[in-house]
């Protein structure tokens, strides 16, 4: 019986080395099995001691057999693989795209199970890597970010590699981890939806969500009580859980109206330079916690004050500025994706988008979608009479 078997060539440039790789795994065959318990950190060894060197890209689908537990005793199963997503230098793969990865030693792998919970039970205790940190897959375009791969790419690196291994790991290491990260540039570009999306990302707590000039009060100490405020569940949580706490992440929107450089503000009440030594005094200092991310956003990084931007508060600083012609497609698709399901977008406008992505240099992703909200709006006029009344259209 003959079959037929698709070869793709694929070049050793277009090959680059694997970050992250997220895979699904469930039972080979399901006939009459029960729920298998299989150790994260096992599967890991093993998939790298197999793989290791291997070229991947998305959607591939292989196999491993590995030790599990059933039914209280230990047995081999055999596990079906499937590659949700691997995240190379470059970015994140996307549905559709072509691109490969090879697995190396120091590449981060990620499990989960399929929606309807499959039939492995993934069990975290004892390893070095902690439960998973990331909720899925990293998938910008499904979450509406266009443009910010490379950002997101160092993000990943600086902020949340080490908080994917235990803590024992990262003591052997040395280090501690990021604490606080400052998000700059032109205004519209993806600073805050960055912030509001990392939150949806990590398995963590709820993001707290401050706009800066709220902090601001006009009675003595209201500001730094509130500053307090925001970091005591953290602390709490620290004291009673340790190094099994979760993450507690705060974003400050607006920084620069808060952390002015002290001695600047010439307002009498010393209220900006109380806020700075507060914050300080949390972010970095005698009880160091270590459950914390700050997330600072700010179209002037220039007026922060310098001592917040010291390794150890918020060390790592990412420009997130005006997007390449790439990226401007990658935005252009995200805006236009609805239309694109519903039907309601011509095969015409749809093969004009890569040219408006070329014709728009410097424009920000939220003038990418200005236009886009322009032009449905000349196209929701067409069909309105002047009475007001909707025209009717054989699906125009």
């Amino acid at each position: 019986m003959e079959s037929q078997v698709q070869v793709e060539v694929v070049s050793a440039e277009s090959v680059e080395r694997v970050m992250g790789i997220f895979i699904q795994v469930d039972l080979y065959s399901k006939k009459n099995e029960q729920i298998a318990s299989v150790f994260e950190e096992d599967m890991t060894l093993e998939f790298k001691k197999m793989f290791s060197g291997q070229i991947f890209k998305r959607d591939q689908q292989l196999i491993m057999n590995v030790t599990c537990e059933d039914r209280g005793k230990t047995k081999s199963k055999i596990l079906r693989l499937k590659i949700l997503t691997i995240a190379t230098p470059s970015g994140v793969s996307q549905p559709g795209e072509l691109r490969f990865g090879m697995l190396e030693p120091t590449s981060l792998v990620h499990w989960s199970v399929p929606d309807s919970g499959g039939q492995v039970l993934l069990n975290t205790t004892g390893g070095d890597h902690k439960s998973n940190l990331f909720k899925g897959e990293f998938n910008f375009v499904k979450l509406g970010i266009g443009g910010l791969d490379a950002e997101f790419e160092t993000i990943f690196r600086k902020a949340f590699a080490s908080r994917v291994y235990s803590a024992e790991k990262v003591r052997a290491f040395g280090i501690h981890h990021v604490r606080g990260m400052l998000l700059y540039g032109p205004p519209g570009c993806g600073k805050t939806l960055i912030a509001r999306e990392i939150g949806k990302l990590l398995n963590a707590r709820d993001p707290k969500i401050v706009n800066g000039p709220e902090v601001l009060d006009k009675y003595v100490g209201s500001a730094e009580e509130k500053i307090r405020e925001l970091f005591a569940d953290a602390e709490v949580e620290q004291l009673n859980a340790g190094d099994e706490s979760m993450l507690h992440i705060i974003i400050f929107d607006e920084i620069d109206a808060i952390c002015k450089s002290r001695g600047t503000v010439r307002d009498g009440t010393g209220v900006h330079d109380s806020i700075v030594n507060q914050l300080l005094s949390k972010i970095d200092g005698v009880d160091i916690l270590n459950n914390i991310l700050i997330i600072g956003m700010t179209n002037r990084k220039d007026m922060i004050d310098d001592a917040l931007l010291r390794p150890g508060r918020l060390e790592v600083q990412i420009e997130i500025g005006l997007p390449d012609e790439f990226g401007r497609s990658q935005i252009l698709n995200i805006h236009t994706a609805d239309m694109k399901e519903n039907g309601v977008i011509t095969e015409e406008a749809i093969n004009f988008l890569p040219i408006l992505a070329r014709s728009t240099q410097n424009y920000t992703g939220a003038e990418l979608a200005g236009i886009i909200r322009s032009a449905t709006s000349f196209a929701l006029r067409r069909n309105i009479e002047l009475n007001g009344d909707e025209v009717k259209t054989d699906g125009e």
